[in-house]
């Protein structure tokens, strides 16, 4: 993971409050849990290592107790044919807009929202918890294990403890 740039949490709200996302409020309750918040690019194992939720309408991909990570989710998901999960969670219908838009160039414009993987018991599956852009992410993950797609480096915002940030902001 590469350090872009730091910044802070009204930054990463802003973010969140343009894609207009419904669970604004549980995600700035998690994200506020931290000290330090900045911009990062994801290597592809990073992304692919990305915990991934769990609840009722994916239990099917990310059973609890089971392996999260972004990689065995959408293994899992293609494994199932991508059902359709939720009204929420169309798997099918989420992998073809991906589709859609890769004919048109970049699949990645929106960055994701990451924050470290610790408090609820989810740093057991990585160190690192994709907190929004799980329909995109997941879209994505699957396209490069059905080999239709190549990795493009993600931005993402990343809220963490200051212990990790000046780890990962050294030289």
């Amino acid at each position: 993971m590469i350090v872009i740039d730091q910044t802070s949490l009204q930054v990463v709200e802003d973010h969140l409050l343009h894609l207009c996302r419904g669970d604004h409020c549980d995600n700035m309750k998690r994200l506020q849990r931290f000290e330090c918040h900045c911009s990062v690019s994801l290597a592809e194992e990073e992304f692919l290592g990305l915990v991934f939720l769990q609840n009722r309408e994916v239990a099917r991909i990310a059973p609890p107790g089971c392996n999260r990570t972004l990689r065995v989710v959408a293994q899992r998901a293609i494994d199932l044919g991508q059902p359709k999960l939720s009204g929420n969670w169309d798997l099918a219908g989420n992998l073809r807009q991906m589709r859609e838009k890769l004919l048109s160039g970049s699949i990645y414009q929106e960055a994701l929202v990451i924050c470290e993987a610790r408090g609820d018991g989810e740093e057991r599956y990585g160190q690192w918890y994709l907190q929004d852009g799980s329909h995109r992410a997941l879209a994505f993950a699957t396209l490069m294990l059905l080999l239709d797609a190549r990795y493009e480096p993600q931005k993402a915002y990343c809220s963490m403890s200051r212990e990790i940030y000046q780890r990962l902001s050294r030289p």
